[in-house]
Protein backbone atom coordinates (compact mmCIF):
# COMPACT_ATOMS: atom_id res chain seq x y z
CA UNK A 1 0.00 0.00 0.00
CA UNK A 2 1.01 3.64 -0.40
CA UNK A 3 1.65 5.79 2.63
CA UNK A 4 3.28 9.10 3.52
CA UNK A 5 6.20 8.54 5.87
CA UNK A 6 8.11 11.11 7.90
CA UNK A 7 11.68 11.54 6.65
CA UNK A 8 14.86 12.15 8.65
CA UNK A 9 14.64 15.80 7.59
CA UNK A 10 11.07 15.92 9.04
CA UNK A 11 9.51 16.11 5.61
CA UNK A 12 7.03 13.69 4.03
CA UNK A 13 7.75 11.07 1.39
CA UNK A 14 5.35 8.81 -0.48
CA UNK A 15 6.45 5.20 0.07
CA UNK A 16 5.23 1.71 -0.71
CA UNK A 17 4.70 -0.22 2.53
CA UNK A 18 3.79 -3.86 3.01
CA UNK A 19 0.13 -4.56 3.75
CA UNK A 20 -0.39 -6.01 7.21
CA UNK A 21 -2.82 -8.85 7.76
CA UNK A 22 -5.13 -8.11 10.69
CA UNK A 23 -4.70 -10.42 13.66
CA UNK A 24 -7.81 -11.87 15.34
CA UNK A 25 -9.79 -9.03 16.86
CA UNK A 26 -8.26 -6.48 14.49
CA UNK A 27 -9.68 -4.85 11.36
CA UNK A 28 -8.25 -3.43 8.15
CA UNK A 29 -9.87 -0.16 7.13
CA UNK A 30 -9.39 1.44 3.72
CA UNK A 31 -8.95 5.16 4.42
CA UNK A 32 -11.46 7.44 2.68
CA UNK A 33 -10.46 10.67 4.44
CA UNK A 34 -7.83 11.65 6.98
CA UNK A 35 -7.74 15.24 8.17
CA UNK A 36 -4.49 17.07 8.91
CA UNK A 37 -4.63 17.88 12.62
CA UNK A 38 -2.82 20.73 14.36
CA UNK A 39 -1.11 18.07 16.46
CA UNK A 40 0.38 16.60 13.27
CA UNK A 41 2.03 19.95 12.54
CA UNK A 42 3.77 19.90 15.91
CA UNK A 43 4.53 16.18 16.02
CA UNK A 44 6.26 16.24 12.64
CA UNK A 45 8.94 18.38 14.31
CA UNK A 46 9.36 16.02 17.29
CA UNK A 47 11.66 13.11 16.33
CA UNK A 48 11.73 11.81 19.91
CA UNK A 49 7.98 11.10 19.57
CA UNK A 50 7.54 10.57 15.81
CA UNK A 51 10.64 8.85 14.40
CA UNK A 52 11.65 8.80 10.76
CA UNK A 53 9.53 6.27 8.90
CA UNK A 54 6.43 6.93 10.99
CA UNK A 55 3.01 7.52 9.40
CA UNK A 56 0.95 10.38 10.84
CA UNK A 57 -2.84 10.79 10.82
CA UNK A 58 -5.54 10.11 13.42
CA UNK A 59 -8.73 11.84 12.15
CA UNK A 60 -9.94 9.00 9.97
CA UNK A 61 -13.00 7.71 8.17
CA UNK A 62 -13.14 4.85 5.70
CA UNK A 63 -14.57 1.47 4.80
CA UNK A 64 -13.98 -1.93 6.37
CA UNK A 65 -11.74 -3.97 4.06
CA UNK A 66 -11.11 -7.01 6.28
CA UNK A 67 -13.43 -7.51 9.28
CA UNK A 68 -11.76 -9.05 12.30
CA UNK A 69 -14.94 -10.34 13.93
CA UNK A 70 -18.72 -10.49 13.64
CA UNK A 71 -19.58 -6.88 14.56
CA UNK A 72 -18.49 -5.20 11.32
CA UNK A 73 -19.19 -6.03 7.68
CA UNK A 74 -16.92 -5.70 4.67
CA UNK A 75 -17.50 -2.38 2.93
CA UNK A 76 -19.15 -0.79 5.98
CA UNK A 77 -18.52 2.94 6.45
CA UNK A 78 -16.66 3.55 9.72
CA UNK A 79 -14.67 5.99 11.82
CA UNK A 80 -11.73 5.03 13.99
CA UNK A 81 -11.11 6.04 17.59
CA UNK A 82 -7.30 6.43 17.62
CA UNK A 83 -6.74 5.76 21.35
CA UNK A 84 -6.31 1.98 21.59
CA UNK A 85 -4.31 1.65 24.82
CA UNK A 86 -3.72 -1.89 26.05
CA UNK A 87 -7.45 -2.54 26.34
CA UNK A 88 -7.13 -4.44 29.64
CA UNK A 89 -5.90 -2.11 32.40
CA UNK A 90 -8.20 -0.25 34.78
CA UNK A 91 -8.06 2.96 32.76
CA UNK A 92 -8.88 1.17 29.50
CA UNK A 93 -11.73 -0.81 31.07
CA UNK A 94 -13.15 2.51 32.30
CA UNK A 95 -13.02 3.89 28.75
CA UNK A 96 -9.96 6.06 29.44
CA UNK A 97 -7.69 4.35 26.91
CA UNK A 98 -6.03 7.71 26.24
CA UNK A 99 -4.57 7.56 29.76
CA UNK A 100 -3.31 3.96 29.54
CA UNK A 101 -0.04 3.56 31.44
CA UNK A 102 0.66 0.07 30.08
CA UNK A 103 0.78 1.27 26.48
CA UNK A 104 1.21 5.08 26.64
CA UNK A 105 -0.34 7.26 23.94
CA UNK A 106 2.83 7.68 21.86
CA UNK A 107 3.13 3.89 21.57
CA UNK A 108 -0.51 2.89 21.14
CA UNK A 109 -2.29 5.91 19.61
CA UNK A 110 -2.92 5.74 15.90
CA UNK A 111 -0.68 8.09 13.93
CA UNK A 112 0.63 9.95 16.98
CA UNK A 113 3.91 8.14 17.48
CA UNK A 114 5.10 4.74 16.36
CA UNK A 115 1.75 3.18 15.31
CA UNK A 116 1.08 3.84 11.60
CA UNK A 117 -1.78 6.27 11.05
CA UNK A 118 -4.15 7.43 8.35
CA UNK A 119 -1.80 9.17 5.91
CA UNK A 120 -2.04 5.89 4.03
CA UNK A 121 -4.33 3.83 1.81
CA UNK A 122 -5.25 1.53 4.69
CA UNK A 123 -4.76 0.98 8.41
CA UNK A 124 -4.99 -2.02 10.72
CA UNK A 125 -6.65 -1.30 14.06
CA UNK A 126 -8.30 -3.09 17.00
CA UNK A 127 -11.94 -3.85 16.26
CA UNK A 128 -13.08 -2.19 19.50
CA UNK A 129 -11.82 1.18 18.18
CA UNK A 130 -13.93 1.06 14.99
CA UNK A 131 -17.42 2.59 14.92
CA UNK A 132 -20.02 2.36 12.14
CA UNK A 133 -20.92 5.69 10.54
CA UNK A 134 -24.68 6.34 10.76
CA UNK A 135 -26.57 6.38 7.46
CA UNK A 136 -26.58 9.71 5.67
CA UNK A 137 -23.40 11.08 7.29
CA UNK A 138 -20.75 12.08 4.68
CA UNK A 139 -17.41 10.44 5.34
CA UNK A 140 -15.71 13.85 5.16
CA UNK A 141 -17.83 14.95 8.12
CA UNK A 142 -17.34 11.65 9.94
CA UNK A 143 -13.55 12.09 9.84
CA UNK A 144 -14.01 15.08 12.17
CA UNK A 145 -15.45 12.88 14.94
CA UNK A 146 -12.02 12.81 16.57
CA UNK A 147 -11.42 16.58 16.88
CA UNK A 148 -15.05 17.11 17.88
CA UNK A 149 -14.57 14.52 20.62
CA UNK A 150 -11.55 16.50 21.86
CA UNK A 151 -13.90 19.47 22.28
CA UNK A 152 -16.53 17.33 24.04
CA UNK A 153 -13.90 15.93 26.42
CA UNK A 154 -12.53 19.39 27.21
CA UNK A 155 -15.99 20.68 28.09
CA UNK A 156 -16.56 17.60 30.25
CA UNK A 157 -13.26 18.24 32.04
CA UNK A 158 -13.89 21.96 32.56
CA UNK A 159 -16.85 21.89 34.93
CA UNK A 160 -18.39 24.77 32.94
CA UNK A 161 -22.00 25.72 33.64
CA UNK A 162 -24.58 27.39 31.41
CA UNK A 163 -24.31 30.61 33.45
CA UNK A 164 -20.54 30.96 32.89
CA UNK A 165 -18.76 33.46 30.67
CA UNK A 166 -16.34 31.53 28.46
CA UNK A 167 -13.41 32.62 26.32
CA UNK A 168 -11.89 30.28 23.74
CA UNK A 169 -8.37 31.15 22.62
CA UNK A 170 -8.00 30.06 19.01
CA UNK A 171 -10.67 29.71 16.34
CA UNK A 172 -9.04 26.82 14.51
CA UNK A 173 -10.66 23.41 14.18
CA UNK A 174 -10.91 22.55 17.87
CA UNK A 175 -11.76 26.12 18.91
CA UNK A 176 -14.57 26.27 16.34
CA UNK A 177 -15.96 22.91 17.44
CA UNK A 178 -15.54 23.74 21.11
CA UNK A 179 -17.59 26.94 20.78
CA UNK A 180 -20.44 24.92 19.27
CA UNK A 181 -20.26 22.22 21.94
CA UNK A 182 -20.46 24.94 24.60
CA UNK A 183 -23.55 26.39 22.92
CA UNK A 184 -25.14 22.95 22.84
CA UNK A 185 -24.46 22.68 26.60
CA UNK A 186 -26.44 25.89 27.12
CA UNK A 187 -23.53 28.34 27.46
CA UNK A 188 -24.65 31.55 25.76
CA UNK A 189 -21.77 33.87 26.68
CA UNK A 190 -19.00 32.42 24.49
CA UNK A 191 -16.22 34.53 22.94
CA UNK A 192 -13.62 33.16 20.55
CA UNK A 193 -10.32 35.06 20.22
CA UNK A 194 -8.85 34.47 16.76
CA UNK A 195 -6.39 36.60 14.72
CA UNK A 196 -7.42 35.22 11.32
CA UNK A 197 -10.25 37.29 9.81
CA UNK A 198 -11.49 34.43 7.62
CA UNK A 199 -11.84 32.14 10.61
CA UNK A 200 -13.59 34.84 12.58
CA UNK A 201 -16.05 35.20 9.71
CA UNK A 202 -16.71 31.44 9.66
CA UNK A 203 -17.47 31.52 13.37
CA UNK A 204 -19.74 34.55 12.98
CA UNK A 205 -21.59 32.88 10.12
CA UNK A 206 -22.52 30.04 12.48
CA UNK A 207 -23.66 32.33 15.28
CA UNK A 208 -20.48 32.44 17.38
CA UNK A 209 -18.99 35.76 18.55
CA UNK A 210 -15.34 36.04 17.45
CA UNK A 211 -12.91 38.90 18.15
CA UNK A 212 -9.37 39.76 17.16
CA UNK A 213 -6.53 39.21 19.62
CA UNK A 214 -6.18 42.87 20.51
CA UNK A 215 -9.84 43.24 21.43
CA UNK A 216 -10.71 43.21 25.11
CA UNK A 217 -13.03 40.54 26.45
CA UNK A 218 -14.65 40.36 29.88
CA UNK A 219 -12.78 38.31 32.49
CA UNK A 220 -14.01 34.79 31.85
CA UNK A 221 -15.10 32.15 34.31
CA UNK A 222 -13.47 29.57 32.05
CA UNK A 223 -10.80 30.00 29.36
CA UNK A 224 -10.10 27.19 26.90
CA UNK A 225 -6.56 27.41 25.46
CA UNK A 226 -6.64 25.89 21.96
CA UNK A 227 -3.61 27.62 20.45
CA UNK A 228 -0.59 25.73 21.76
CA UNK A 229 1.81 28.66 21.47
CA UNK A 230 4.53 29.44 24.02
CA UNK A 231 2.56 32.38 25.40
CA UNK A 232 -0.99 30.98 25.20
CA UNK A 233 -1.24 29.87 28.83
CA UNK A 234 0.02 33.24 30.03
CA UNK A 235 -2.61 34.91 27.84
CA UNK A 236 -5.24 32.57 29.28
CA UNK A 237 -4.23 33.57 32.81
CA UNK A 238 -4.62 37.21 31.84
CA UNK A 239 -8.13 36.72 30.46
CA UNK A 240 -9.55 34.51 33.23
CA UNK A 241 -11.19 35.93 36.36
CA UNK A 242 -9.94 35.42 39.90
CA UNK A 243 -10.53 31.78 40.89
CA UNK A 244 -11.46 30.99 37.31
CA UNK A 245 -10.48 27.90 35.32
CA UNK A 246 -8.05 27.55 32.42
CA UNK A 247 -8.44 24.39 30.34
CA UNK A 248 -5.27 23.58 28.40
CA UNK A 249 -5.73 21.73 25.10
CA UNK A 250 -3.10 23.28 22.84
CA UNK A 251 -0.10 21.16 21.86
CA UNK A 252 3.30 22.81 21.65
CA UNK A 253 6.72 21.19 21.24
CA UNK A 254 8.45 23.95 23.25
CA UNK A 255 8.26 24.82 26.98
CA UNK A 256 5.31 27.05 27.75
CA UNK A 257 5.45 30.39 29.56
CA UNK A 258 3.14 30.91 32.52
CA UNK A 259 2.90 33.94 34.79
CA UNK A 260 3.25 32.33 38.21
CA UNK A 261 2.28 35.56 39.95
CA UNK A 262 -1.07 35.64 38.13
CA UNK A 263 -1.52 31.91 38.74
CA UNK A 264 -1.01 32.31 42.48
CA UNK A 265 -2.58 35.69 43.19
CA UNK A 266 -5.71 34.96 41.13
CA UNK A 267 -5.86 31.37 42.48
CA UNK A 268 -6.37 30.05 38.96
CA UNK A 269 -7.31 26.42 38.46
CA UNK A 270 -5.55 24.83 35.46
CA UNK A 271 -7.06 21.69 33.97
CA UNK A 272 -5.33 19.58 31.34
CA UNK A 273 -7.47 17.97 28.65
CA UNK A 274 -5.82 15.34 26.49
CA UNK A 275 -7.57 13.96 23.43
CA UNK A 276 -10.74 12.09 24.46
CA UNK A 277 -12.12 9.08 26.26
CA UNK A 278 -14.47 6.57 24.70
CA UNK A 279 -17.58 8.33 25.98
CA UNK A 280 -16.55 11.63 24.37
CA UNK A 281 -15.83 9.92 21.04
CA UNK A 282 -19.21 8.22 21.03
CA UNK A 283 -20.94 11.48 22.00
CA UNK A 284 -19.16 13.35 19.17
CA UNK A 285 -20.22 10.76 16.61
CA UNK A 286 -23.79 11.23 17.83
CA UNK A 287 -23.53 15.01 17.40
CA UNK A 288 -22.28 14.62 13.84
CA UNK A 289 -25.02 12.10 13.05
CA UNK A 290 -27.60 14.52 14.39
CA UNK A 291 -26.23 17.48 12.43
CA UNK A 292 -25.84 19.46 15.67
CA UNK A 293 -22.42 20.88 14.81
CA UNK A 294 -21.75 22.50 11.38
CA UNK A 295 -18.54 20.57 10.70
CA UNK A 296 -18.89 21.02 6.95
CA UNK A 297 -18.31 24.78 7.32
CA UNK A 298 -14.63 24.30 8.19
CA UNK A 299 -13.62 21.73 5.56
CA UNK A 300 -11.81 23.85 2.98
CA UNK A 301 -9.50 21.53 1.02
CA UNK A 302 -9.20 17.92 -0.14
CA UNK A 303 -5.79 16.78 -1.39
CA UNK A 304 -4.54 13.45 -2.75
CA UNK A 305 -2.14 11.14 -0.92
CA UNK A 306 1.00 12.78 -2.22
CA UNK A 307 3.95 14.17 -0.31
CA UNK A 308 4.07 17.45 -2.19
CA UNK A 309 0.48 18.66 -1.71
CA UNK A 310 0.24 17.37 1.87
CA UNK A 311 3.57 18.87 2.96
CA UNK A 312 2.66 22.15 1.27
CA UNK A 313 -0.68 22.30 3.10
CA UNK A 314 1.02 21.48 6.41
CA UNK A 315 3.47 24.34 5.83
CA UNK A 316 0.59 26.72 5.03
CA UNK A 317 -1.38 25.67 8.12
CA UNK A 318 1.72 26.10 10.28
CA UNK A 319 2.28 29.65 9.01
CA UNK A 320 -0.36 31.87 7.44
CA UNK A 321 -3.37 29.64 6.76
CA UNK A 322 -5.39 32.27 4.88
CA UNK A 323 -8.64 30.68 3.71
CA UNK A 324 -7.51 27.15 4.63
CA UNK A 325 -8.78 25.41 7.75
CA UNK A 326 -9.52 21.69 7.70
CA UNK A 327 -7.52 19.92 5.00
CA UNK A 328 -8.58 16.37 4.17
CA UNK A 329 -6.26 13.80 2.66
CA UNK A 330 -8.17 11.46 0.31
CA UNK A 331 -5.98 8.44 -0.55
CA UNK A 332 -8.44 7.23 -3.18
CA UNK A 333 -8.06 10.35 -5.32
Amino acid sequence: MRALVVTEERGLCLAELQDREPAPGWVRVDVAFCAICGSDLHLRAMPHVVPAGAVLGHEISGHVAAPGGQRLAEGQAVVVWPKAGCGDCGDCRAGDNHLCAVQPWHLSSLGLGTRPGGYAESIVVPEHTVYPVPDGVPLQHAALTEPLSCAVHAVDRSGVSAADTVTVLGGGTVGFLLAHVLRLRGVEDVWVVEPNAVRRARLAATGITAVDVDETTASADVVFECVGSVTALAESARRVRTRGTVVALGVNERPTELDSVALITKEIRIVGSFAQNRGAFEAALGLIAGGSVPVGQIITDVVPLDGGPVAAMMDVLSGRPGDHQVVMIAPGR
